[in-house]
């Protein structure tokens, strides 16, 4: 068992011993037969005990002196004896103990508590304010403690019985009764039972260093804060009822005294956190304890004195660390006030690092290995070489640990890395995080080994270490660290595992987060015809070019050349409604298409024009001739193409479409003469050549109603032009030499007077019917449309007139106004303070509305309607 303390005799004594006090090197002893010692303690180089009495007062009480208690900072002695509190000096310039005062209404009193509460003054001297509370009968008395006398601090409380523990923190009052206890908060003066004390046990209260209560309960030790709330996860077990025990601030100690039954001779030495038996050591029933200097105790039995020396320091650790007591170690190091914080800090680290080994190496407590490495901030490096094969042989023997690495197997290897996945987690959020960190302070696990400072090379060995324990653990997760955008895993080594467990999917996710498309798109083409495959088929590949963007446009051709040879599904690559898709250069994607896959070139187009509207010339240009070339194909075929044929629809819809989106006199350079007349003469009329167009519907088709239906069909601002080409073409047949590549030898359609003069009849309005007229030829046939045209020019020549006789007068009327206006405004009306109503006589306001009478005179605008 770990050795803390060590115990010297100082005194034994003919006298029985009741109380005892100390501060500094100064120990005050008082006993049954009322005797008051003060003694003076030193201790030699090798903690060897000098004794010295300095004074004594044989008759300071007739009675035993049941309590004593020491303010150093007003050196006064507080004393309770013959039921009663007195104070006395114990400066060393006086003797025997002179009475300051007694506090008569004490009178009664079976015990009492100080509540001292030290500070520094400006000066930097100790400062200290005292309170007392006192148990007298039923009641406790509080007090306060200036110019050499406890004064009354407020009216005594009532409390349930006689309190047989007591002690005072801030604001609260903790009090054990015969059988419970209870928390007193002197604010509203209210009483908390807490819970009861016991079978046949005496209430035990004591006042820790941190202002919490210590409260026994048979073999039970309960820790309460000044509220009265309770720690159950901190309440301590011993072997046995303690006589009494004691608490000290030296990493949480409690030393329990006075064992009844078979520890009546020992004392117990535990921590509070984490809960240990430190030490046990054998004394001669003591009873009695009091705080010295200097991490010294003093314990008392009825006659005897012991002190009780904490061991050095610099003994304690190493002998922690032989026995693997690294928690009790890191405690103890904690204590330790030679040498610099940086130093303190140092070997801290290194006994928590041995702490964290030891836990790794006992096989089940990797969690709470991994999380001091990460407080530490271990090399990440040291703490993955714990495990076998995680890291490059070639670097794994550049680490050293400060044992042998234990040998994981099975379900024990399996939580280990669980374990080792949260810690490597942990770190790279942390280094992650921080964005202007570029070099690390590792710390090694032991000293001497190098360490990794580059924050890259660090974040590199942690995600390929997490890629290896993912394998290992729970494959699914794979994916999902390969996706990161700050994944940072090593290509070789990630490679190289991911081959090695077939894990394909996984590697072209490695491959395309590094932008190496085209050995992800390898491995697919590879594996797309194994059926053994994981990968087997071509969607993967597919969705893979589909994603990739139009900066890869000559990988994507490149790769989809055999995919559209393969699966019809490749078409998507260039058509899928995505923005990676939609977004590529389709110029370059139609020409692949025209060189490579001419099948799929209309369906390209339908798409890129219907489904993604698109709007440049060359695509609809492209379309109409893709149309034309597939019809002509089929009439060179010998098959019948009517104008009901899809395509021949699909065609037409699109060169009437509405803006024109394609460039008519390009598309005509590639047009057949000998087909497709009704598209032929669309395209013309695109181009603005609607005599020609109609030369087709009325010489060619000899179809009156389709050209008339082509005329209304034009933009309405070409109309008179139009039908000024379909009155002439009716009445006279056009030349050979207006339509160059069209045949028109055939037999031509008569002049058809009826219909001309139709038209004349409802669009002449619309028409240069001179231009008409002087086109016509000088033949006795046409002097019907001559005559009709003669009377509509000279209707048209009248209207024209009326309408300027018209547009005359409205102009002198316009004049007229215009002079009208000017006149009026010519006129300029003052109006001033002298200025009065010629109906009222009274002045005018600024807001009052105004008429001028013909006459020249002003008046109120109400009173020119009265007047009215």
């Amino acid at each position: 068992m770990h050795e803390a303390y060590t115990v010297r005799p100082l005194l034994k004594l003919p006298l029985h011993i009741e109380s005892v006090a100390s501060h500094g090197d100064h120990l005050f002893l008082g006993t049954r037969q009322g005797h008051l010692l003060m003694y003076h303690i030193s201790f030699g180089p090798v903690d060897q005990p000098s004794v010295q009495l300095l004074r004594s007062n044989k008759y300071f009480s007739k009675k035993p002196i049941v309590q004593l208690a020491v303010v150093p900072e007003y050196s006064i002695l507080v004393a309770l004896t013959d039921n009663i509190i007195s104070v006395h000096d114990i400066d060393l310039a006086v003797m025997n103990f002179p009475l300051i005062s007694q506090v008569s209404r004490t009178k009664g009193t079976n015990l009492f508590s100080l509540d001292v509460v030290r500070t520094k003054t400006l000066t930097g001297e100790s400062a200290a304010a005292v309170r007392m509370v006192v148990s007298v009968r039923r009641k406790l008395q509080f007090y306060y403690w200036k110019n050499r006398k406890f004064h009354e601090l407020r009216e005594d409380i009532s409390v349930p019985d006689v309190a047989k523990s007591i002690a005072w923190s801030k604001e609260s009052v903790c009090v054990g009764f015969r059988g419970e206890y209870c928390m007193l908060r002197l604010k509203d003066q209210e009483f908390d039972e807490l819970f009861p004390t016991g079978k046949s046990q005496e209430p035990r209260v004591t006042l820790m260093h941190d202002d919490r209560f210590a409260l026994s309960k048979e073999e039970q030790t309960t820790f309460i804060n000044e509220e009265g709330k309770m720690n159950l996860q901190l309440e301590l077990s011993i072997y046995s009822v303690p006589i009494s025990y004691f608490t000290f601030s030296f990493f949480k100690m409690l030393f329990f005294f006075g064992f009844k039954g078979v520890l009546s001779k020992a004392i117990e030495i535990r921590t509070e956190e984490p809960r240990l038996l430190i030490q046990s050591m054998e004394l001669i029933k003591p009873r009695l304890v009091t705080r010295g200097q200097a991490g010294r105790l003093y314990a008392a039995s009825q006659s005897q004195v012991w002190s009780i020396n904490m061991v050095s320091v610099s003994e304690q650790v190493p002998q922690l660390l032989r026995d693997k007591q690294f928690e009790l170690a890191v405690m103890v190091a904690n204590t330790v006030s030679d040498g610099s914080d940086e130093e303190k800090k140092k070997r801290i680290t290194k006994i928590k690092t041995l702490f964290a080994f030891d836990l790794f190496c006992q096989g089940n407590k990797f969690k709470d290995s991994m999380d001091i490495f990460y407080e530490l901030e271990i090399d990440p490096s040291h703490v993955i070489g714990l495990f076998e094969a995680l890291l490059p042989v070639e670097y794994q023997t550049k680490l050293h640990y400060p044992d042998t690495l234990p040998t994981l197997q099975g379900r024990q290897l399996e939580n280990g890395l669980l374990a080792l996945i949260e810690y490597l987690t942990q770190v790279r959020h942390k280094l992650n995080s921080n964005k202007t960190l570029s070099e690390l302070a590792c710390v090694p696990m032991v000293d001497g080994v190098p360490t990794i400072k580059v924050k890259k090379q660090v974040l590199q060995i942690l995600d390929t270490t997490l890629l290896k324990c993912y394998i290992k653990t729970n494959d699914a997760l794979v994916a999902s660290l390969l996706r990161l955008k700050d994944n940072h895993c090593h290509l070789e080594e990630a490679e190289r595992v991911l081959l090695k467990n077939k894990k394909l999917t996984e590697l072209v996710i490695l491959y395309n987060t590094r932008n190496l498309h085209r050995k992800a798109l390898t491995l697919l083409q590879k594996h797309a015809m194994d059926k053994q495959s994981e990968l087997v088929g071509f969607q993967r590949i597919i969705s893979y070019l589909q994603n990739l963007g139009s900066e890869h446009i000559d990988l994507i051709l490149e790769f989809s050349l055999d995919i559209l040879k393969h699966d019809e599904e490749g078409f998507l690559i260039f058509t899928e409604d995505i923005d990676t898709v939609e977004t590529l250069p389709r110029a370059r994607v139609l020409e692949f298409l025209m060189q490579n896959k001419q099948d799929l070139v209309v369906p390209y187009l339908e798409h890129v024009i219907l489904v993604w509207e698109e709007k440049r010339t060359l695509f609809h240009n492209s379309l109409i001739l893709q149309y034309k070339d597939l019809i002509m194909s089929r009439i060179g075929e010998g098959e019948s193409i009517d104008i009901k044929d899809k395509t021949r629809s699909k065609l037409r819809k699109l060169l009437g479409q509405d803006p024109c989106l394609y460039d008519p006199s390009a598309v005509l350079a590639k047009f057949p003469f000998t087909h497709l007349y009704e598209e032929r003469a669309v395209l013309l009329g695109g181009a603005g050549r609607f005599r020609e167009a109609l030369i087709i519907y009325i010489h060619v088709l000899h179809d009156l109603q389709s050209a008339l239906k082509y005329c209304t069909s034009v933009k309405p601002e070409k109309h008179g032009q139009v039908y000024q080409h379909l009155v002439s073409l009716l009445v006279q047949p056009p030349l050979q030499s207006e339509v160059p590549g069209l045949d028109l030898a055939g037999p031509g359609r008569p002049p058809d007077l009826d219909s001309a003069i139709s038209i004349l009849e409802q669009f002449g309005s619309e028409m240069d019917l001179v231009e008409i007229l002087g086109c016509l030829p000088s033949n006795a046939k046409l002097n019907k449309l001559a005559k009709f045209l003669s009377l509509a020019i000279s209707s048209k020549v009248s209207a024209r007139n009326e309408v300027s006789v018209i547009k005359g007068l409205l102009h002198s009327e316009h004049l007229r106004v215009q002079e009208e206006r000017i006149d009026l405004q010519s006129t300029k009306l003052i109006i001033s303070e002298f200025t009065f109503c010629s109906v009222c006589g009274k002045r005018f306001s600024s807001l009052t509305a105004l008429v001028r009478q013909p006459s020249g005179s002003v008046s109120h605008y109400s009173c020119a309607l009265e007047k009215s």
